[in-house]
């Protein structure tokens, strides 16, 4: 176990976006450096001028095996961008279905959350800026407020909203200016915890990347630090070491590495056969 103080340096950001339908979306991702698409929307024309990198995503495997590989492989990319985790889950839904050949009930619903949440999860945890694109849903909560909330089954939009940083709403105006909203709002599941973007115009990924990365950092401070299996054994190993080699006499020896013999699991077994080797060659001296 490691106590720290924690300071970001070089942060990635880890943002969930969601917006109408048919507002403009995808080709805002193509101002990302060295960029990958997890594209399950097939939406990729606007940007067919770009050479965007992207994997089809027609099944929860296909999202898992990208994962594998952006976690294992080297690359150079940067930024992943999911587009979109509604339609993922979709068809994920469909799959469900299919293999029991039936609709969905409320165990089958709670499989589908879970999987979706396990999955992201996973993925913001890559060492790669991370956006999760979502188109929106309306719903009415338990007050009867009217939200607006990332389109996602069950309880999943709260769930992944609550592991990424940055949660922005995006829409066009009365006047056809598309603006976006990050700072908490009643209507709308938003936020900012890096408390650097609020309520920015600015459609270009690398501003955002840039304004998050303009944080106060400091290197990470270790505050404590408990010791390792191999350090604790090695301990362990010194203190029977030198406990033998201060032996009295024959009689004494011999208690010493019965008690070493029953606490035998506490070091490795080459340690063991190290500290019988001491034991005869100090047996011997004792006959002497």
């Amino acid at each position: 176990m490691e106590i720290k103080i924690f300071k970001p340096k070089n942060h990635k950001i880890k943002a969930l976006i969601y917006w109408p339908s048919w507002s403009w979306k995808t080709t805002f991702w193509w101002t990302a450096k060295n960029c990958i698409f997890a594209s399950s929307e097939n939406w990729l024309l606007s940007i067919a001028d770009k050479n965007v990198p992207y994997v089809e995503i027609k099944s929860l495997q296909d999202l898992k095996d990208l994962y594998n590989y952006l976690k294992k492989w080297e690359h150079n990319f940067e930024t992943l961008v999911i587009d979109s985790i509604t339609e993922i889950s979709d068809i994920i839904k469909n799959q469900i279905e299919e293999k029991n050949k039936r609709k969905m009930t409320l165990q089958d619903w709670w499989v589908l959350s879970s999987e979706i949440e396990r999955i992201i999860k996973e993925i913001k945890n890559l060492d790669l800026n991370v956006i999760v694109i979502a188109q929106e849903l309306n719903v009415d909560d338990e007050w009867k407020v009217h939200r607006i909330v990332p389109s996602l089954n069950w309880k999943s939009s709260t769930k992944i909203c609550y592991y990424m940083d940055i949660v922005w709403y995006i829409y066009v105006d009365k006047n056809g200016t598309r603006k976006i909203i990050t700072q908490n709002n009643d209507k709308l599941l938003t936020k900012d915890r890096t408390w650097k973007i609020w309520n920015r115009d600015d459609f270009d990924f690398e501003v955002w990347r840039e304004i998050v990365n303009q944080m106060d950092v400091w290197e990470e401070t270790l505050l404590y630090k408990d010791k390792t299996l191999e350090e604790k054994q090695q301990e362990e190993f010194e203190k029977m070491y030198e406990d033998l080699k201060t032996s009295k006499d024959l009689e004494d020896l011999k208690n010493k590495f019965l008690e070493i013999t029953k606490n035998k699991k506490l070091i490795w077994d080459e340690k063991y056969k190290e500290l019988a080797s001491l034991k005869d060659d100090l047996k011997e001296n004792f006959k002497i």
